[in-house]
């Protein structure tokens, strides 16, 4: 009986030894297969992630390499603006982009586009693009102050007369002809149209001076004190000026500008009589304006039209001149339609006849 019952305890041992050894084998079973599991999910995660940060960098590669229209979109525009102070130009149409360049005080502008992602307008600069803040520009010309200085006053010493012009009036020394400080054209100075005015009028006392760069300036009220060795040392009885022929292509607010010129010089010759020499190259819209800012600042106007365009006064390219040192000179580009003696002695009998 004794061993029937040890019997049955070995066999109830083993049997339980069994149930937990396949016990065991289950669990581990399952535990390798949750780790199974996970390790597959993860490695989907890994992969879905990969997927992701590829599919990015390829957005961000294509993005950069895409034209720039593509990028961004524009409400079409066709508009002249003026830019303001320190107005910057950046390469593309936000505020960290590369700057390409800086624009002037009252620079126009031509303004084809504004991005409807961005507060900039897209424009056109040196045949390409480049773009604005919005208050980087204005629709308005920025009127600049007129350089009038409480340290300048007017002054009391005396001269008959002052001629402010361009090349007409005075060029300097250049490889282009053969002259050096009196008007261009000319043979020698005392046949310009300043020289034979002086003699004519027996001017004891008279300057004469370039004011070319002031044609050509976007921001004209800057040039202005260039006058200032004139004007505010010596009282003149009479300013001649005679500007315009430069301004063809820069006719942005000539008559603002013309206006505040003659105001600066009343500042300082408030006596001086002014007188408006017509252009000598026939452009109707500048002469108007001229003779538009004469008439409202009471100044004279002397016309040249009857000279203007006529072939008889003027030299001509391909033509040739030899100076008394033998020197040959062939009229090229630029001193063709200047002046010959026979137009330098038109304008002088032109302005003789009003002074």
């Amino acid at each position: 009986m004794r061993k029937k019952i040890l019997v049955v305890l070995w066999i109830s041992l083993v049997m339980l030894i069994i149930a937990f050894g396949s016990l065991v084998v289950y669990q581990n079973k399952e535990k390798a297969a949750k780790e199974a599991e996970a390790a597959r999910i993860e490695a989907e995660e890994q992969e879905k992630a990969l997927k992701l940060a590829q599919q990015k960098e390829e957005s961000a590669a294509a993005e950069a390499e895409a034209p720039e229209e593509e990028k961004y979109t524009f409400e079409d525009l066709e508009a002249t603006y003026y830019s303001t102070s320190d107005a910057k130009v950046r390469e593309e149409p936000y505020d960290t982009a590369e700057i390409i360049g800086t624009l002037s005080l009252d620079q126009r502008v031509s303004i084809v586009g504004k991005c409807n992602e961005t507060d900039y307008y897209k424009m056109k600069i040196n045949g390409d693009f480049g773009y604005m803040a919005v208050d980087d520009v204005s629709e308005e010309y920025i009127d600049i102050p007129i350089p009038v200085s409480s340290n300048k006053s007017v002054p009391s010493a005396t001269k008959d007369i002052l001629f402010i012009g361009n090349s007409i009036t005075l060029y300097p020394a250049t490889s282009d002809w053969w002259g050096s400080g009196w008007g261009c054209g000319a043979t020698a100075p005392e046949n310009d149209y300043v020289h034979l005015t002086v003699a004519a009028k027996g001017y004891s006392s008279y300057d004469y001076m370039s004011l070319r760069s002031w044609e050509f300036s976007n921001t004209r009220n800057y040039e202005l004190d260039d006058l200032d060795p004139y004007i505010t040392n010596y009282q003149y009885g009479t300013i001649v000026i005679e500007l315009g022929e430069n301004v063809k292509g820069h006719e942005s607010h000539f008559k603002e500008d013309l206006t505040d010129m003659i105001e600066y010089i009343r500042t300082y010759n408030p006596n001086a009589r002014i007188v408006m020499l017509d252009n000598f190259w026939k452009y109707d819209g500048i002469i108007a304006t001229k003779k538009a800012v004469a008439q409202e600042t009471g100044c004279t106007f002397v016309s040249l039209a009857d000279i203007q365009g006529v072939a008889e006064y003027q030299l001509h390219e391909g033509d040739e001149f030899t100076t008394p040192s033998g020197a040959v000179y062939t009229i090229g580009s630029f001193l063709s339609g200047h002046p010959n003696d026979a137009g330098f002695q038109a304008i002088a009998s032109h302005l003789i006849a009003v002074l």
